[in-house]
């Protein structure tokens, strides 16, 4: 039990370091566009910003969920819960999403790491769902403004 509490910490950081440091990159992409001297903000640059941004946000919650896959690929104990690597990323996106069709499992004391991953993915998509929140935002204020 301690392992698996090891191993899913070790993996929420570095889920959480993706997260910040995409955050962080797609933020310095975009915020030109919010700059006072763009006098002239359309519809199709607001649109462009909320489709690149969800699609930037659903990579990387893929990138997310194929890490916690491959952790479940390389830890012995979890490896023969699943026939490929497809598979386990199978598993870790409906438990990452918290949607839980409990097709899959894991046995033992490594079914902890299935919860581990239902917290992680709750707070990193809620952190996604913030941003977009905030550039939704900042799109109605730059909107308004002109």
């Amino acid at each position: 039990m301690v392992l698996s509490l090891l191993i899913g910490s070790f993996i929420i950081i570095i889920s959480v370091v993706v997260q910040a440091y995409g955050n962080v990159m797609w933020l310095k992409k975009i915020s030109p566009s919010f700059k006072k001297e763009h006098k002239f903000f359309s519809s199709r640059i607001a649109l462009r910003l909320l489709i690149y941004s969800f699609i930037f946000f659903t990579i990387l919650h893929f990138l997310q969920t194929w890490l916690w896959a491959f952790a479940y690929m390389l830890i012995p104990e979890t490896n023969g819960a699943f026939l490929s690597v497809l598979e386990a990323w199978y598993f870790s996106m409906i438990t990452f999403t918290s949607l839980g069709y409990a097709d899959l499992t894991l046995t033992g004391n490594w079914r902890l790491l299935s919860g581990i991953e239902a917290i992680n993915g709750i707070m990193l998509i809620g952190w996604s769902t913030a941003m977009m929140f905030a550039l939704i935002q900042q799109i109605f204020k730059k909107i308004n403004s002109n």
